[in-house]
This record gives C-alpha cells, structure tokens and sequence, in this order.
C-alpha cells in the first residue's frame, strides 16, 4: 500500500513525456528504480524552464539543492510503455518549495510511481540555504494559477 494520495491527471500544471531506454531495464525486466527517479529529475528541472524560474543557464553562485524525497512505487514499468511524468508545486515555505509528482502510463493513466521531492533554495557560493526569491514565487504562482504562492 502506498503512503502519498493518488493524484488525479488534471491537477498537473506540467506533463513531461519520457522515452524508456533500454538502458533503463533492470535484471527483472522493467525499469530500475534509480531510472524512474531520473525520468523525475528531468520533469522537474524541464517544470523550471516551463514556469520561468530558470533559463538553462548554468551559473554559480543561487539555484538548489534537494532536501527531501519520498517516492511511492505502483506498479513496474515496461519497456514499451508510453510514460509521462506530472509535476506541480504543493507548497513553497519560506527558503524550500515542495514538488509533488506522478510517474503515469500516457495512454492510460495507470500510475506507476509519486510522491515528493522537496528543493531548498542554497547559495553555492556561500554554502548557506536562502528565501525562496520573491520573483520565482510570482512566476509559479502565475504558472500553477495559485496566489497563495505569493505570501
């Protein structure tokens, strides 16, 4: 039994399509875990561009660390099973914004894996977390169409 409430498909603001590898595959036939949390990965740094809060460019000094992340896995993933995963902002706190995802068959909507992953706004530079900026707040709110995000 999984511990984080399914997701019905119409709550993701963002949909990233991913091709399964064959690279993905593991010795029991589907896809290895650490693949599924990549397909995730990639979804959410592609939710960054989509919302605003990064342009691709690769800079020192502000961006994030992870700080958390529970995942939930349903069901296992074939190799010719079309999948996308669903991305949207649950909460943004003070210096960290929680993503809530679901890893789900494209055609269908059975789910494979979701869960959390939770970000915490750092300064490379500095070595020392920092508020989530005011900018990044506005561009989710106007993103996920959700003001609360604003405060």
């Amino acid at each position: 039994m999984t511990s984080i409430q399914p997701s019905s498909p119409q709550e993701f603001t963002f949909y990233l399509d991913i091709q399964v590898r064959y690279a993905d595959l593991d010795t029991q036939q589907h896809v290895n875990n650490v693949a599924i949390m990549d397909y995730v990965e990639h979804a959410r740094i592609a939710y960054y561009r989509a919302s605003g809060i990064w342009d691709g460019t690769i800079r020192k000094g502000f961006g994030t660390v992870v700080g958390g992340l529970k995942i939930d896995y349903v069901t296992s993933i074939l190799f010719d099973d079309p999948v996308r995963v669903g991305v949207m902002v649950s909460h943004i706190g003070n210096k960290s914004i929680r993503y809530r995802f679901q890893v789900e068959n494209s055609e269908n909507g059975t789910v494979f894996a979701r869960g959390e992953v939770v970000v915490v706004c750092f300064n490379h530079e500095t070595g020392v977390s920092q508020p989530v900026p005011q900018e990044w707040r506005e561009k989710i709110a106007a993103f996920e169409n959700n003001q609360e995000f604003l405060a």
